[in-house]
């Protein structure tokens, strides 16, 4: 099918909450590499990794990541992650270097977009706060009984960060997307998988400014989509359950001047968003 947007500016494979587990589920590492000779059939040099990589067992984790990564380490091109709440059953210390990051929220831009890439469980059960803002945070949101303790938050630095780069990207002309493992909106995930702690602050920072055009998470496996304030936020399907729903389990974005197309394994396309 064709794309209403005319040229691609950029491509790049996605894949999110593959939940990789050495336990029962035989067909995960080869459907795995089907995704993988998929985009280099397409000649898709770049991949995002949305979180969740391992399943995180107690007593398989270590294994779990040694051979997903090992898997992953067959893609030839360029490879982004995002942390999510699962892969960090694995110590950030051993996380970061393992995926090429000298810190878990970074930034790169292509073709004209800048990608910002959150880390959602800088505030959380599984951190020691970095700051008196962030503990008084945390504490607060440990005591709502609604939320998880397996979601996280947003911390004062990287949101002093996120700030900063928002207000380049402006001055600049870009065009952002921004990449969290957690959803931002209620409307695209449900009570049981939650959302970003702090996701009302976080929405209402990114919609004062017109260059964010797109949010790409994952974490609710079923998926969803809302458009608010022009940005539209997209919720990718798990890849762990891809029996439940086979229109995505991977696939392609493709980027242009005017929208952006995810297409799924089999090149159809999943969704489209137009920035006008």
């Amino acid at each position: 099918m064709g794309s209403p947007f005319k040229t691609a500016l950029f491509r790049f494979g996605i894949i999110t909450d593959i939940h990789f587990s050495v336990e029962g589920e035989t067909a995960m590492a080869s459907e795995l590499r089907a995704s993988l000779d998929g985009w280099h059939r397409e000649h898709v040099d770049v991949l995002m990794q949305l979180g969740d990589l391992v399943n995180g067992s107690e007593a398989h984790k270590e294994d779990e990541f040694r051979e997903v990564n090992a898997i992953l380490h067959e893609f030839s091109g360029t490879m982004h992650h995002v942390l999510g709440n699962h892969c960090l059953a694995l110590p950030r210390q051993e996380l970061l270097p393992a995926f090429g990051l000298s810190a878990p929220f970074y930034a790169f831009v292509v073709a004209g977009f800048r990608f910002l890439v959150l880390d959602g469980m800088d505030v959380s059960v599984l951190r020691v706060p970095e700051t008196g803002h962030d503990e008084k945070m945390l504490g607060l949101f440990m005591a709502d009984p609604a939320l998880h303790d397996y979601c996280g938050a947003v911390g004062l630095r990287q949101k002093e960060w996120l700030k900063k780069e928002l207000d380049g990207a402006e001055r600049r002309g870009e065009k952002v997307i921004v990449v969290c493992h957690f959803p931002l909106l209620p409307e695209t995930t449900d009570e049981k998988y939650g959302l970003l702690w702090n996701h009302l602050e976080i929405v209402e920072l990114l919609s004062a400014f017109s260059a964010v055009k797109v949010c790409l998470s994952g974490h609710y496996h079923h998926g969803g989509y809302e458009c608010c304030n022009g940005i539209h936020f997209v919720v990718l399907p798990a890849f762990v359950n891809r029996r439940e729903h086979p229109r995505f389990c991977s696939g392609t974005v493709e980027l242009y001047a005017g929208g952006l197309v995810i297409q799924n394994q089999h090149h159809d396309v999943f969704l489209e968003c137009d920035f006008s």
